[in-house]
């Protein structure tokens, strides 16, 4: 019956019923009454009975509404309809520092290093790669100040970004370089 277009003939009684208190239905349509009432629920208190008794008490608003949703075009349903995406526009886009480390893991020691501005998605600026071998962890924490310091006098960005870019020693933009040749 579903989507052909007739509707289901209104049930009179179910109707009438939707008027009545739980009570006053009970003892109507109940087992002392015509027995229509449907106890086998778990909490015998007639589920499908209560669903059509909402059903017939709310028919008027919730035919109001989809008459109206119907009407907008805001009630078409398809299972084809992808879900909108949202865009919120940005007041302002803010700058930000990423620090690039070349290296082979975590664990070892930084071959290069760099840094990249980034505005909103995409890259505004770059600090070139610039090799640390020989360097101690001291020298390498002073270069990375040091670039800091260049970024923000240009930019204003007062610190990198808390994720690290780690690129493997084998991407080293850097010519020559020791490891590649």
């Amino acid at each position: 019956m579903r989507g052909s277009g007739v509707s289901r003939p209104v049930n009179k009684k179910c109707q009438h019923c939707a008027t009545l208190s739980v009570d006053d239905a009970i003892a109507l349509h109940g087992v002392d009454g015509d027995g229509c009432w449907n106890p086998g629920d778990t909490f015998g208190r007639g589920y499908d009975c209560h669903r059509r008794r909402n059903h017939y008490r709310y028919r008027d608003d919730s035919n109001r509404i989809r008459r109206r949703l119907r009407k907008t075009g805001n009630g078409k349903r398809s299972q084809a309809t992808e879900p909108r995406e949202l865009t919120v526009p940005l007041t302002s886009i803010a700058r930000s520092a990423v620090l690039v480390l070349y290296r082979q893991s975590k664990d070892s020691p930084v071959h290069a290093i760099a840094a990249e501005v980034w505005q909103g998605d995409q890259k505004i600026a770059g600090v070139k790669p610039v090799h640390c071998m020989g360097m101690r962890g001291n020298e390498v924490t002073e270069y990375i100040q040091e670039m800091l310091g260049v970024i923000s006098g240009e930019f204003g960005i007062k610190r990198f970004e808390d994720v690290i870019k780690e690129m493997a020693v084998h991407q080293c933009p850097i010519n020559p370089c020791p490891l590649k040749a």
